[in-house]
């Protein structure tokens, strides 16, 4: 155990913490791990233990993010609902996540946006599972003959294509103050019925 006090898996967690402080506080272009070890106590080197580089630290960072999100959309997903609704407040959620994001964390999204643009594991990582429950809310609509006029990936792939306004990651910024979820809402409308 480091001098700290602290286990590998607190050190960790805490360097996530004053990571995303210093991010908010002085910028993410400007996060050095160097400035993160000192704040925690810790060495240089010991930080390097924990992740290879400035990069990697940002990225653990940016995917606590995604997976608090993932697990909001996983909630959705287990609702006890008709599919097509779950699929409308999966995709709101997902919209009303990003522009909070944007709107109330900017530099963590900043963050996250490098990831992307970087095409990332993290990201691709994200992108894959946010699929696979889109996918698993279209094949229950399916199984409810709701959604029956394609197959359940051209479903899914409709979906996610006709609403990319709504999440692509520059989109959302680009249009963040603009009240856009009734807009989602009668997108949504629109292509179900086109799907049904």
């Amino acid at each position: 155990m480091p001098k700290t006090g602290l286990t590998a898996a607190e050190i960790r967690d805490k360097a996530l913490d004053v990571t995303l402080e210093q991010m908010r506080r002085h910028g993410f272009d400007r996060v050095r791990l160097v400035d993160i070890a000192k704040d925690l106590g810790v060495s240089h080197a010991a930080l390097y233990s924990h992740f290879a580089d400035r990069g990697a630290l940002l990225d653990a960072v940016s995917e606590r993010w995604v997976n608090a999100l993932e697990s909001s959309l996983e909630a959705i997903c287990r609702k006890d609902k008709a599919p097509v609704a779950k699929i409308h407040e999966w995709f709101q959620k997902l919209y009303r996540t990003k522009r909070d994001k944007v709107l109330n964390d900017p530099q963590l999204y900043k963050s996250f946006s490098a990831a992307a643009e970087e095409r990332k594991s993290l990201y691709t990582s994200h992108l894959t599972r946010m699929s696979g429950q889109l996918t698993r809310l279209v094949e229950e609509a399916v199984a409810r003959k709701q959604l029956t006029r394609y197959p359940v990936d051209t479903t899914v792939a409709v979906l996610f294509e006709t609403t990319t306004g709504f999440h692509n990651l520059k989109l959302v910024a680009q249009h963040v103050h603009e009240k856009r979820e009734p807009l989602l809402r009668q997108a949504l409308d629109v292509v179900i019925v086109g799907l049904s």
